[in-house]
Order: structure tokens, then sequence, then C-alpha cells
């Protein structure tokens, strides 16, 4: 069954827009509570085996243990003025996108990034200098200084200004400006329909389910000697020579439980069956989840919990919730894929989707 809206009646009425953008879920949803027993892995070849030669994570019940690490960049100031935006968050109750920086888009942002050094410092230093020289006829102000001052100004000044205004616009959402300069889509988990795609050249690459994928934790040493990780996701039966790089928006430099609490979060957020992880940016995305839904209602939760903290007080809770998970699992007790889930709650939760 694919995503259907509410009825469209009552569209004045602020909590009917919002039902009328619930996504109900698709057979293919994966369900920790339902889902067939997966076959045994094949046998894999040297490439494969590269792949997959680091840790592994196993599916698991989940929890309401998170990572604070790379969500703490968004706070609520930046999550009201992205709700006032036309742009689409890259997590919501359907979509998690993983996006990343073209060719051109890297070149961009090595040239704004010149053009900002020189309008704060560089250029005013010039100016300056120029000033006192023309202030001071003595020094030797002649029509050579004219026009270098006037070469500066049309050759430098205007397009750092240019640049400067065009990232900007650029910034605030106006992709139309340079579609050039458009990311790179590198990878989508999607939760109504238990679907992983990798994409390659903004095309699908691979869909399969969610379930059918390994998680592997890679690691990498640093010229330092330090370890850079990577979760990735691995398909157990095709022999693709890549994975999807799921934790690219934690970074690299993290503990290893930290990892496995982001793993955690995947999971819940692809299980139906759980509501959304109880995150700010998954905060508005919790009003059009069905399961998420019933549970916030069941357990009397704040819509805005998240939304209405000050920026201070959203540091202060983003640290509390740190310390206070240190003592406790990542995970919940793992589940035997490839035996399936409990034929009582598989039954129960039949009967449910119903």
């Amino acid at each position: 069954m694919g995503p259907i809206n509410a009825s469209t009646n009552g569209q004045d009425d602020p909590q009917a827009r919002t039902e009328n953008t619930i996504s109900q879920y698709q057979d293919t949803a994966y369900d920790s509570e339902d889902f067939p027993p997966q076959k045994p892995r094949q046998e894999q070849g040297f490439l494969r085996r590269m792949m997959s030669s680091g840790k592994h994570f196993s599916f698991s019940e989940t929890t309401d243990s998170i990572t604070v690490y790379g969500l703490d960049d968004l706070t609520p100031t930046i999550m009201a003025e992205e709700e006032k935006s036309s742009k689409k968050m890259y997590w919501d109750e359907a979509h998690l996108n993983g996006e990343s920086l073209s060719g051109w888009s890297q070149v961009y942002v090595l040239i704004a990034g010149m053009a900002n050094v020189c309008l704060m410092g560089l250029l005013p230093l010039l100016y300056v200098i120029f000033l006192l020289m023309w202030w001071g006829g003595d020094l030797g102000w002649d029509d050579t200084y004219s026009d270098i001052f006037l070469g500066l100004t049309l050759y430098a000044t205007l397009p750092c200004l240019i640049i400067h205004l065009h990232s900007r616009v650029l910034n605030a959402g106006y992709v139309c400006v340079a579609p050039f300069l458009r990311a790179k889509r590198v990878f989508e988990l999607n939760r109504t329909t238990g679907m992983v795609t990798l994409f390659k050249k903004n095309k699908p690459f691979f869909t399969h389910p969610f379930i059918e994928f390994d998680c592997v934790l890679m690691s990498s040493p640093t010229q330092q000697g330090f370890l850079n990780y990577s979760l990735t996701l691995i398909h157990r039966y095709q022999d693709y020579s890549v994975g999807v790089p799921i934790s690219s928006s934690m970074g690299p430099n993290h503990r290893v439980i930290e990892y496995h609490r982001f793993w955690n979060m995947i999971q819940r957020y692809m299980d139906i069956s759980q509501p959304l992880p109880d995150i700010l940016v998954l905060e508005p995305a919790r009003q059009r989840d069905p399961t998420t839904i019933a549970y916030d209602k069941e357990h009397n939760r704040n819509p805005r919990h998240w939304c209405d903290m000050t920026d201070e007080e959203f540091k202060q809770k983003v640290d509390e919730i740190d310390k206070a998970q240190k003592n406790i699992p990542a995970t919940g007790k793992p589940i035997d894929i490839f035996k399936g889930s409990d034929s009582t709650a598989s039954k129960k939760h039949s009967n449910k989707k119903k």
C-alpha cells in the first residue's frame, strides 16, 4: 500500500492540515515485531570480506538512547528559521537523506571562503593604506595609484562582494541561483517503505529492504595514529563494491559507543512499531507519523518539547543526556533476524496493520 493522505476536508484547520500529511506505511516497511526470517549469508569473496572486515553491529530491540554528536549543530533558533523556510528537512517522518558536496560545490566553497577572507581582512587593509596615501598628498599619490585603486575596486572588491552576496542567497535556500551547485544525493533511508537506496551520480544505484543490510563499523588510521570511523550498511546478499555510509552526519572521531547509539537511532527510525527518535530535527515530523502520534498521545508528550527551548536550555539538556547515558547500554536485546520475529508478536502486529 503506497503513501496516502487523509481526507482533504477542513483544510483551514491547522490540525486538519497536519492530519492530511500523515503517511501510511507500506507492506515492505521494517517492523521489528513482524518480519520473515532472513536467509543465511552467502559465501563471500575477497572484496566482500575486505568490505565487511570491521565491527558488526547486530539488529536489536531499540531504546531511548541517542547520540548527541552531529545533532547538536542544530539548535532551536536554527530550527525555527528552517520551519519558516520552504526547504525540506534532511530528516523527516518519511526520509533520512544523505547528501554531499559536488565537485563544483567544493570549488565554490573554497572560492567563497577566499572572497570572505579578502573582504574581512586584506581589502580593508589595502583601502586604509590608499586612504592614508591620498590624505597625505606628500606621500606621492599620482595617476598610477589612482589606476591601481580603480583596478582593485573593479577586479577584486566588486567580484568578492558579488560572490559573498551570492553565497548568502544560496545559504538562504535559493538553490535556483546556482543549479550546478546542488548537493549530490548519497543515500536515502525510507521509513514509510522500509527501503534503503544508494545513489550514484544522483541516480539510484541500488535499493533493498533495510533488514537485508549488515551494519559494519569500519575504521582506518589517520597520519597522526588515530582511528577514523564510518558506520556503513552493506547488503548481505549482493556483492556490491560499495556500501551506504550512514554516519556521515556525526563525523569520524567519536567513541565506538556513540556509533552504537547512532545505530540504535537508525533502527528506531526505520522500525514502524516504534516512535521516531526523540530529537530536535524530528520533532515537527512526530505529528505526521502514525506510530509516533499514538505514542505521544499515550505519554502526553509536549509537541514542542525541543522547539520551545532556548539555545542555552537546549545545550544544557543535551549535556545532561550525554552524561546520563554514560552508564546505560547503547542498544537493547539483540534480535536474531535469521530466526525471524516472535510468532506471537508477529500475529499481534499483523492484526493491528489490518
